[in-house]
C-alpha cells in the first residue's frame, strides 16, 4: 500500500469522469439554491473559513 498523499504532485493525472461530473453538478445545484434564496429573500447556510455562516443576498429587481 502506498503512503503517498492523494495529490502527489502529478498535474497531468486524469480525473475520474464521474467525479468531474459530480463536481459540476454540485456547483450547478449550489448556484440554483442561491438563486432560489434570492427570489424568496432567504439566506443560504455555508461552511466558510472554518465556520458555519449564513449568506444573505438582496433579491434581484
Amino acid at each position: 500500500m502506498s503512503h503517498q498523499p492523494v495529490d502527489s504532485g502529478k498535474k497531468n493525472k486524469r480525473r475520474d469522469p464521474d467525479l468531474a461530473a459530480a463536481e459540476i453538478a454540485m456547483k450547478r445545484a449550489a448556484e440554483k439554491a442561491r438563486q432560489r434564496a434570492r427570489e424568496v429573500g432567504a439566506g443560504v447556510v455555508v461552511w466558510k473559513d472554518g465556520r458555519i455562516v449564513e449568506e444573505r443576498q438582496n433579491a434581484r429587481p
